[in-house]
């Protein structure tokens, strides 16, 4: 390209040779004559020697930078435009740039090279007038008597471009500063309207459905939104399609823009300026209004132009900025709020670099600790197989469970997934599913002992009807020999055997929570001495048992509850010595609690019984002392302990309105002392009250039993009792008994449980027939039937088998006299 001086010459300064030689390729084809330089040294001496038209410079460059070609340059040819081409786009170096003559600045990577063939011919175009402003002002020196004015005036023109740009400089600084949008548009529109002297003005940015108002000097007249599409004859849709800035000095006689009809225009001239992102694309529309000296003029124009463009830079890093924060915001959030623990660890070491809180509360330790820790701390367990797969993995990695040593010796169980997170770090997320696990172990247990529930109901059905044969033939044995006879202690014998074989069977069916109990005045001397009776022949010999029993109070309680509580007690400490001996010892003390004393139990101030039993085992831990109540916790053996032991302890003493306490140190042996309140039972209730005697009738009782034994024994005990009865070991057969002649029968006793038809659907039938006939049904042990819902199926009465005759006769009797009345 030649000009009005020779062939346009253009300097090319970087050093980059790819940068060099595709802003050549591009200069070249439309005519410039291109010289380039690798450095800033080559670059000033062909300035120096060539004189160039236009200098592209590099900012950061070997030996001599761009800056430095600037100011040095600027001595040797400061008249030839210098553009910065640079990938630096800091303020502060832009600003440098420009205050040592630079008259524009692109920004690295120019991806159109339009761009660059604009800013050329945009500063050639100015250096052009710059020189024929320059031959002007040599023409005005020859005419300096008649152009004086003239010239004045341009310098004042020139003058005050060079004040506004110094402003511009200023301008792009403060706004470097902003920190996020609204404070930027704030501070934009500020600037401008310094700048330009105008007291009116806002600035909307483009959103996807329209351009929302982000800053105004003008409150209360504008939308805050402005959708999309933008009305034909707006100054707004004019920018938007032209893409460049709109100066009208009278609104009123613009053809083609139609006015607003707001009353708070002072003039007529507006000023409307684009703010281009990087590709040219409208981010946003800034109009200035209210000139203090109306019009605006080309200067404002071109003013405005040039901070618009430094602007546009600002804002997509204020934007940048402000998604970053909003971004790290998002983050932190659901890194410290989320419930899963979350770590990043170093893959080469496994060190621990960041955590949230969730992973302080699994590990047991503060953030400042983990970071001086590796995995293989806190997770040994094939900790080195794990850091490999980690290392190796590239994609979301499950780990499976892995458990986690707290410095407090307790651990826990968590699932792991990692995910990479860059070339030598994982995230590693960690659920704790340790008390899911306790969960699934619980219910495993309840099923476990759901079924032993289940077993000792069937095993206390038979055995009871077979105590029922022993007690039976026993009582009507004893009944039958006179009160001397030697042979009616052996019957007595028998039935004291069978009963406490009964109250083993109520045991069963108590620890299996099966059966409910009421609760009674007891002795719990007489159920303490007993039930050492029944350790002694199963603790080894190399255990000694000592007891101190001092009272002979009662509480209201249920034996065998009572029972249980002693047996778990003494069958813990036994085994706390299994191995290596010891001494086991019971005492049983009455006890007055005063305010303090009781206070330091949490018990009411009174009078209590205290059951103390002690050992001399290993004792234990405190980590696990805090636990020993906690249903199925335990630190045995699977065959040794369910974990249920002492949490039954618990329960029953609290049902009690007592207290458990335990003071334990490893290897110094273990105490526990129950205190169960004394019963205010008053003296005369506690004396045994005589049998009464027995009470019999002449009625007909119809008597069902598939038992032929158990029929036997009945039939005998009701026919001494004076009763008229009919009997049958078949459900079928007593049903066809009673359908002949219903009218003949005054009661029927009938087994719960036989084969092909329950007593329940027996008696339903019968009711059908006869529904005044009182009925009784007698059971070895049924869970679905009890005295309180006997009722609720139109019963009138439950035995529960093995019975004495004293309490059948007495049952029989209440029914019938009930059913007369």
């Amino acid at each position: 390209m030649n000009n009005d001086i020779g062939p346009t010459k253009i300097l090319i300064i970087d050093d980059d040779a790819a940068i060099r030689h595709s802003f050549a390729d591009y200069l070249e084809d439309r005519e410039f004559v291109v010289m380039t330089a690798e450095n800033g040294r080559i670059g000033l001496e062909l300035l120096e020697r060539e004189h160039p038209l236009l200098v592209l410079t590099d900012l950061r460059m070997p030996e001599i930078d761009g800056l430095e070609v600037l100011r040095r340059g600027h001595k040797i040819a400061p008249d030839t435009p210098k553009i910065v081409v640079s990938g630096a786009n800091r303020i502060n170096e832009v600003v440098e740039a420009l205050r040592l003559g630079a008259w524009d600045y692109l920004i690295k990577p120019v991806r159109d090279l339009s761009i660059l063939g604009h800013a050329v011919n945009k500063a050639l175009e100015k250096a052009r007038l710059l020189r024929e402003n320059r031959a002007y002002q040599e023409n005005l020196e020859e005419q300096v008597r008649e152009r004086t004015a003239e010239l004045e005036l341009a310098n004042t023109h020139l003058a005050n471009i060079n004040v506004r740009m110094r402003k511009v400089v200023e301008s792009t600084r403060k706004l470097s500063v902003c920190a996020d949008v609204n404070h930027f548009g704030s501070r934009l529109l500020d600037e401008f309207s310094e700048h330009m002297l105008a007291s009116g003005g806002s600035i909307y940015l483009v959103e996807n459905k329209g351009m929302r108002l982000l800053h105004t000097l003008d409150t209360g007249h504008l939308p805050v939104f402005i959708s999309f599409p933008l009305k034909e004859n707006s100054i707004f849709r004019r920018v938007m399609e032209e893409k460049k800035t709109i100066l009208i000095r009278d609104i009123a006689k613009e053809s083609g823009i139609e006015p607003s009809g707001w009353g708070g225009y002072k003039d007529g001239s507006v000023l409307a300026i684009p703010l281009p992102d990087e590709r040219g694309d409208i981010v946003g529309i800034l109009t200035l209004h209210n000139r203090t000296h109306p019009p605006f003029v080309e200067q404002d124009k071109e003013i405005g132009a040039i901070l618009a463009s430094y602007s546009c830079e600002t804002l997509r890093a204020v934007r940048a900025f402000e998604a970053l924060q909003k971004s790290e915001r998002r983050y932190r959030t659901l890194f410290e709020k989320t419930n899963d623990a979350i770590f990043i660890v170093e893959k080469s070491t496994g060190r621990y670099l960041d955590a949230n809180k969730a992973a302080a509360e699994l590990t047991g330790r503060s953030l400042e600790e983990l970071k001086c820790l590796t995995t293989r701390d806190i997770t040994p367990e094939k900790a080195a197989e794990r850091l490999t797969t980690m290392a190796d993995a590239d994609k979301t990695t499950d780990l499976g469970n892995v458990t986690y040593h707290r410095p407090d010796n307790t651990r826990r169980i968590a699932r792991i997934s990692t995910v990479p997170l860059g070339s030598n770090s994982v995230i590693g997320i960690a659920k704790d599913i340790t008390h899911d696990l306790e969960i699934e172990a619980q219910l495993r247990q309840s099923q476990k002992m759901e079924a032993i529930g289940t077993l000792a109901g069937g095993i206390a059905h038979d055995f009871n009807n077979i105590l029922m044969g022993i007690l039976g033939y026993a009582e009507l044995g004893s009944m039958a020999l006179d009160p001397g006879d030697p042979a009616r202690k052996k019957f007595q014998a028998i039935k004291v055997s069978g009963e406490r074989a009964s109250k083993l069977v109520a045991q069963i069916l108590a620890f299996t929570r099966v059966e409910a109990q009421a609760t009674a005045p007891v002795r719990v001397d007489v159920i303490l001495k007993e039930a050492l009776r029944l350790l002694r022949s199963a603790i080894p010999s190399t255990i000694e048992i000592r007891q101190r029993i001092n009272t002979k109070c009662m509480i209201l309680g249920e034996p065998t509850r009572i029972h249980q509580i002693i047996m778990n007690l003494c069958t813990n400490a036994y085994q706390a010595m299994e191995v290596t001996g010891g001494t086991l010892k019971v005492s049983l003390t009455p006890v007055k609690l005063e305010a303090e004393s009781a206070a330091s139990v949490q018990l009411p101030p009174g009078e209590y019984i205290k059951l103390t039993v002690s050992d001399t085992g290993y004792g234990i831990s405190p980590e696990n002392l805090a636990r020993i109540f906690d249903p199925y916790f335990t630190t045995k053996d699977k065959d040794k302990g369910t974990g249920l032991g002492l949490s039954m302890v618990h329960g029953i003493v609290t049902s009690h309105g007592g207290v458990v306490t335990v003071n334990s140190e490893s290897g110094a042996g273990t105490e526990f002392k129950v205190y169960l309140p004394i019963a205010t039972t008053d003296k005369k209730d506690q004396q045994k009250k005589p049998e009464s005697p027995l009470q019999g009738g002449n009625e007909q009782i119809l008597l069902v039993d598939d038992e032929k034994d158990i029929v036997e024994i009945q039939k005998e005990m009701l026919e001494i009792l004076g009763y008229q009865i009919t009997a049958t070991d078949k459900a079928d057969e007593a049903l066809t008994i009673f359908t002949r002649e219903p009218e003949q029968f005054d009661l029927a006793i009938l087994d719960m449980t036989m084969p092909k038809m329950t007593g329940i659907q027996l008696a339903v039938k019968m009711k059908k027939i006869d529904p005044d006939i009182p009925i009784i049904i007698f059971s070895g042990y049924n869970e679905m039937i009890s005295e309180e819902n006997i009722h609720n199926v139109g019963l009138q009465g439950y035995i529960q088998k093995p019975v004495k005759i004293n309490s059948l006769a007495l049952t029989i009797r209440e029914v019938l006299d009930k059913a007369s009345a």
